[in-house]
């Protein structure tokens, strides 16, 4: 009970974003808005009133989907004893506006943001760690692209149910946003989760891309299955042919 009671102490104290993180989250869901609806501003011609509501409606969708994102990073840092704070990238987002331009809509680059970490001290008293853990800080990294990507099963199972168009879109954002997350390359959160366990970055990326791609096609129970299949595929093909070749030199 007295767990339960100190984890809903911090995230009353921890949960709320500061006014940094407000403008950071409101500049990186109106560009990814606008970067997912970039496509919808009209059939055959330029369209200003149909762009706007597929404008808005985008800006509706990345929002639910980055609380999804942020949630999960929040959670899972004050379970182990940390505050996770969100950090928009705005070189990231200015390269993803000119690349949505320049392809004509057809490419994307997902900045979601990156996550400012502080170690708790009073509250992890006793639990063995009393500095900034790589380990713990890959956990928190990857719980956000996992949130997604298990909103988008959820999502899909939605669609199949109800046939509404508006998901697939929701669907896709949530897929994009995981996926760019995890990239290996500072400042996205896949980088922390790599030097965290190169072993466990390997597994959840296989199982992350093999989840997106299953989706496409199936949906329930079938795309989670396949993605921890496919994860653990994916660490033994690097355990086999990189690491033990990395280790044999």
């Amino acid at each position: 009970m007295y767990s339960w009671r100190n984890f809903v102490d911090k995230v009353k104290r921890y949960f709320p974003p500061e006014s940094f993180e407000k403008r950071g989250l409101l500049i990186t869901i109106v560009l990814l808005g606008f970067m997912f609806s970039f496509r919808d501003w009209g059939t055959t011609q330029f369209d200003v009133t149909m762009g706007m509501k597929n404008f808005v409606i985008a800006i509706v969708l990345v929002a639910v989907a980055m609380a999804v994102h942020e949630l999960a990073h929040r959670t899972i840092a004050v379970w182990l004893g940390y505050r996770s704070q969100y950090k928009a990238w705005v070189l990231g987002l200015v390269i993803g506006l000119v690349l949505i331009f320049v392809s004509n809509g057809r490419l994307f680059f997902v900045a979601a943001g990156t996550l400012v970490i502080t170690h708790l001290e009073f509250h992890r008293l006793g639990k063995g760690y009393y500095a900034l853990n790589y380990k713990h800080l890959g956990w928190i990294a990857m719980s956000g692209a996992i949130a997604n990507m298990l909103f988008a099963v959820i999502l899909k199972s939605v669609y199949i149910g109800t046939g509404w168009p508006l998901l697939e879109k929701a669907i896709s954002i949530n897929m994009w946003i995981a996926l760019y997350d995890m990239l290996p390359i500072p400042p996205f959160n896949g980088s922390r989760t790599f030097f965290g366990s190169r072993f466990v970055y390997i597994f959840v990326v296989g199982a992350l891309i093999g989840c997106a791609v299953l989706l496409t096609y199936t949906s329930g129970i079938i795309p989670l299955l396949g993605a921890l299949v496919l994860g653990a595929l994916a660490l033994l093909v690097f355990f086999v042919y990189v690491d033990k070749m990395g280790s044999a030199k």
